[in-house]
């Protein structure tokens, strides 16, 4: 299995201890030993182990995560735009940096795209912040199709069947200047 994924499944099994206590708190983001717990984190390593096919494995995980879902469906929601709100800085930050600087690495891209790969799975979770952020959204999009190119799938195999390239396209490009220079 690659180490990834073994770190989703790990990831999923922690989660449901502390997420009644992390949805009650006013923390958008739960640093812990070997964790940062967050509502986008859980849906993106569910979205991942589903996808690989090993759903069956965290199973009991998401009933329970399900469960505390929804018991505090206003605290989840509350942290979904806290979080999307979040993630939007840092993704927005990445891109404007990403513009002047021709030699950042494509892991950058690779590790920071997860940030926009968790924005929509937030806008899927509670559709009403897809309204309310697309503009937002839509101009950090804008910035990314100029400074990219299309590309494969550039995350695991494994998961790829999880993020179809009409939904998730910002999966399936690679920085121009590295198109150029492979």
């Amino acid at each position: 299995m690659p180490e990834m994924l073994n770190q989703d499944l790990e990831y999923l099994r922690a989660s449901p201890s502390e997420l009644e206590s992390f949805l009650l708190s006013k923390d958008t983001i739960r640093q812990l030993p070997d964790l940062s717990l967050s509502v986008g984190n859980i849906l993106l390593a569910h979205r991942r182990l589903s996808a690989a096919g090993m759903a069956d494995q965290i199973e009991q995980e998401w009933k329970r995560i399900d469960e505390i879902h929804n018991q505090w469906k206003a605290a989840w929601a509350s942290k979904c735009q806290l979080e999307l709100k979040m993630r939007m800085r840092i993704w927005g930050d990445f891109l404007l940096g990403m513009a002047p600087d021709k030699s950042q690495p494509s892991t950058a891209y690779r590790h920071q795209v997860r940030n926009r790969v968790i924005m929509q799975l937030l806008e899927d979770s509670i559709p009403e912040l897809a309204a309310e952020y697309s503009e937002s959204i839509e101009r950090k999009d804008k910035i990314l199709i100029k400074f990219s190119a299309e590309n494969d799938f550039i995350w695991e195999a494994e998961v790829e069947s999880g993020f179809p390239g009409e939904k998730f396209w910002f999966l399936y490009r690679i920085l121009k200047y590295e198109k150029a220079h492979p």
